[in-house]
């Protein structure tokens, strides 16, 4: 078990974040294991294949069939590797964003990617990139989301995209292929980067739902994190957050079927985990939620930050699910910064989950 006073960090971070990485870890031996040791990968790259512009329109309450007016509007790159890789550059880890983007609203991209600090690798496409309509109801938590399909994207214009993303992942490099596929891709899109970026010794984790995730899966990326409806439309199960035996076990199927690492997000009442050692339950923070949408891409952007920075999986874990409330506290889905997380991770529990695994020896 690592001790906080002499963790390692190994990737170059704020004072800030390497102070919530100490605070997450613990400092004696307990009951669950840490996760094993750190690693230190030459870059993160986030690729979403569909990314758009967000508007988001807040609303006192939200009335079918009649006229609403908003209250406020906020207009942000968004889509979930953009809301991803923002969180990831706002504690301080340098971070490349690979997409499509055209027209005036992939120029708005471009030109939120310049003012964050993102490295921009997006591959230019003659189509617009969407627009997402949310409105939001913060006095209720609820939220409505109208994706657009998103541009038509052409077999030059992917495999330009495939082709850069090859050149530039290295070994030891964590790629998070994060979100839906535009118009024009294959079912086996996410696939075919988990395929090119492993082979150049990257990392991969896929974020994505449907078809495109079972095709993704069957390419064995190193992690996956649906969330519990994805997962279950993933393994035809009727898996519910009450029955955490039951997501737990078709979890260990996918372990043993060769994906290193199975997250499974459960909205407020936080996640689990599993690997070949262990299987995890962690309790998110309790939060008055303004808007849940995107909460569930801070919570990957936490995590993969960590690992970045050295922080054992338990540690990760903590981190994430404490940015993922914090975002779910505020309008949009983001953080300003390590300190939120810090406010909460108190609350983010971590318990052993093995015993409900077939052949852990529980009862």
């Amino acid at each position: 078990m690592t001790a906080a006073g002499s963790l390692r960090i190994v990737w170059p971070v704020s004072d800030e974040f390497a102070s919530l990485i100490r605070a997450a870890s613990w400092p004696e031996p307990r009951s669950v294991p840490d996760g094993g040791g750190s690693f230190a990968p030459a870059a993160i790259r986030v690729v979403g294949p569909n990314p758009a512009v967000d508007r988001i329109e807040i609303l006192d309450r939200l009335h079918v069939d009649a006229v609403n007016r908003s209250v406020e509007v906020l207009t942000r790159a968004g889509g979930k590797s953009l809301n991803l890789a923002r969180a990831v550059r706002r504690l301080g880890v340098d971070v490349s964003v690979y997409g499509f983007l055209g027209g005036w609203t992939g120029t708005f991209i471009r030109d939120a990617c310049a003012a964050h600090g993102l490295t921009d690798r997006h591959t230019t496409i003659a189509g617009d990139t969407r627009i997402s309509l949310v409105l939001v109801e913060p006095s209720t938590g609820v939220s409505t989301v109208i994706n657009e399909p998103g541009p038509v994207v052409t077999a030059p214009e992917a495999a330009a995209l495939l082709d850069g993303l090859s050149a530039d992942c290295r070994a030891g490099d964590i790629a998070v292929l994060s979100g839906s596929l535009a118009r024009g891709l294959p079912i086996g899109f996410h696939a075919e980067m988990v395929r090119r970026s492993q082979a150049a010794g990257a990392r991969v984790i896929v974020d994505t739902s449907g078809p495109a995730l079972a095709a993704a899966v069957a390419a064995r990326p190193w992690m996956i994190k649906p969330n519990l409806t994805e997962f279950a439309h993933l393994t035809g199960r009727d898996l519910r957050s009450d029955r955490p035996d039951a997501v737990l076990a078709e979890m260990r199927t996918l372990v043993d079927a060769g994906i290193e690492t199975v997250v499974v997000t459960l909205g407020r009442h936080g996640l689990l985990y599993a690997d070949a050692e262990r299987a995890l339950r962690v309790r998110s923070p309790r939060v008055t939620a303004k808007n849940p949408t995107g909460s569930g891409d801070i919570l990957l952007a936490g995590f993969v930050a960590a690992r970045a920075a050295g922080a054992d999986v338990v540690a990760a874990l903590r981190i994430g699910v404490s940015a993922a409330a914090a975002s779910c506290a505020r309008i949009e889905p983001d953080i300003d910064g390590p300190a939120d997380a810090l406010a909460l991770l108190p609350q983010a529990l971590v318990e052993a989950a093995e015993a409900v695994l077939p052949g852990a020896g529980g009862p």
